[in-house]
């Protein structure tokens, strides 16, 4: 009797130490299967970090093209630009010169007086071309990371700057821009932004009727967070059937050679990446009107690194 008590005690003792090494070796198998998908995991989220950055990298240089690209579109009217006044200031400079060396000290009041007119007029002549180059300079900011406070009237005035060739023979520009709190942004995404939604409008009327037509241009206050600007023409108008289709890379109504299609694509990805929304308005034979809203900087909002504006 007492044997086969025994006996079943040490039965009952195996069979604990075999269930013990057997919890053992399942915990330590499960300690590994952790382990290796923890490994895998930490793998997988590297190339999805490294994966982000080069997307964001993309991103940044295809915007950054695209800018480029507008302003290969608009060189020979920037040039214009820029000669009309360096010719006047040559000229004033050259008159200048002249006069100084016929004078020789002797000039009259009324002599004296004209040549600081002349010098007037080429100084105003050199700070045209000074803005024009710092609003190309904005333009062609190539760093796309940095936000912060953006003064928006600033910006818009820069962009009509660098657009006002393109503009000037198909349109009046009409400009209502009230004074607006900061908006949270990108200097020179938000000037590529609006240059394009203005070289769109002008491209929207036909050239050689500027007194017949009109571009509008405005900035206001939606309400206490959001700030709107509104780009407006008496142009040809959108097709119903293209209105949803407009914001879509690549698509294009103008002929080949003329447009990429990326230009409004790009307005809406730089918009939408600030926290604002662009939306279109349309009646085909009437014009258009492109809306861009946009969030009022907040001081204590975290940003990576705060930049100045630099527009106009």
């Amino acid at each position: 009797m007492n044997a086969q008590v025994e006996r079943r005690s040490f039965t009952v003792i195996d069979g604990n130490e075999s269930s013990e090494r057997e919890m053992r070796r399942y915990n330590a198998l499960l300690e590994e299967t952790v382990r290796q998908r923890t490994l895998e995991l930490e793998q997988t989220n590297a190339r999805l970090t490294e994966s982000l950055r080069q997307l964001q990298a993309t991103q940044a240089q295809l915007l950054f093209a695209d800018r480029l690209a507008t302003i290969g579109q608009l060189a020979a009217g920037l040039g214009h630009e820029i000669n009309n006044p360096l010719a006047f200031i040559i000229g004033n400079l050259d008159y200048v010169q002249q006069q100084l060396v016929r004078t020789a000290g002797t000039s009259t009041p009324e002599e004296h007086q004209e040549l600081l007119e002349a010098l007037a007029d080429a100084r105003d002549g050199a700070e045209r071309v000074r803005l024009i180059v710092r609003d190309l300079k904005v333009l062609s900011h190539p760093n796309d990371m940095e936000r912060g406070p953006v003064d928006i009237v600033a910006t818009l005035r820069g962009a009509v700057k660098v657009a006002a060739h393109e503009l000037r023979d198909r349109a009046r520009l009409v400009e209502t821009l009230d004074a607006v709190a900061p908006v949270n942004g990108h200097t020179a995404r938000l000037c590529q932004v609006f240059l394009n939604l203005l070289i769109n409008a002008a491209h929207a009327i036909s050239p050689g009727r500027a007194e017949q037509n009109e571009i509008r241009l405005s900035v206001r206050m939606c309400d206490a967070h959001r700030v709107v600007v509104e780009v407006s023409d008496t142009g040809c108008g959108i097709p119903p059937e293209h209105l949803d289709r407009i914001f879509n890379p690549f698509f294009t109504t103008k002929p080949v050679g003329v447009g990429t299609g990326l230009g409004l694509s790009v307005c809406h990805g730089i918009v939408t990446a600030l926290g604002g929304e662009l939306s279109v308005e349309s009646e085909q034979g009437r014009g258009s009107t492109f809306r861009v809203h946009l969030p009022v900087y907040e001081a204590d909002e975290p940003r990576a690194r705060a930049e100045p504006s630099r527009a106009a």
